[in-house]
């Protein structure tokens, strides 16, 4: 059984999200910044998922970021759910063969800039080149959603790279 690496994840532009909204606390306008924190609040069947904003005097706002309806039969699990930054969030190819690993998934939940696959492998890949990378996207050993590409293809959020790590 080919034993294989699945990451999820989320990719910021590096600036933070600002709002110009009414303050009740300060009594006044003021700029919200994200806190890049969020929680999620059910009422009822529906499902709501917030990003935290704060102004600078520490006063919250939630601002709705989804809604979706809540499904029966899933199992409730106690303990609290934290979302922490990944060990997996530079790769280096030589240590996931060593661990005997033959593929990485990567899921793209949040991508927030426009970037050029070959580009973003070699910021993410620390031991392997961008020239590397390009031959690996010609030959297919690197496929985005099930399907080869060209190195100069833009991805997307909600995208599924698959790196063989075996053909490396």
């Amino acid at each position: 059984m080919e034993k294989s690496l699945k990451l999820k994840w989320k990719i910021y532009n590096g600036t933070i999200d600002r709002v110009e909204r009414y303050c009740h606390n300060c009594g006044k306008k003021v700029i919200f910044e994200d806190s890049l924190k969020r929680r999620q609040n059910a009422n009822g069947k529906i499902i709501f998922h917030f990003a935290i904003y704060k102004c600078p005097k520490g006063h919250t706002w939630n601002k709705e970021i989804d809604s979706f309806k809540a499904v029966s039969g899933l199992e409730n699990l106690d303990g609290e759910f934290l979302e922490k930054a990944s060990r997996y969030s530079d790769l280096r190819i030589h240590k996931l063969k060593e661990k005997n690993l033959q593929e990485v998934e990567i899921f793209l939940e949040v991508l927030q800039e426009k970037v050029r696959i070959d580009k973003f492998l070699a910021e993410k890949i620390e031991d392997v080149s961008r020239n590397e990378i390009s031959k690996l996207l010609e030959n297919g050993s690197i496929r985005v959603n099930g399907e080869a590409v060209k190195r100069k293809q833009s991805i997307n959020e909600k995208d599924l790279i698959l790196i063989k790590i075996g053909e490396i």
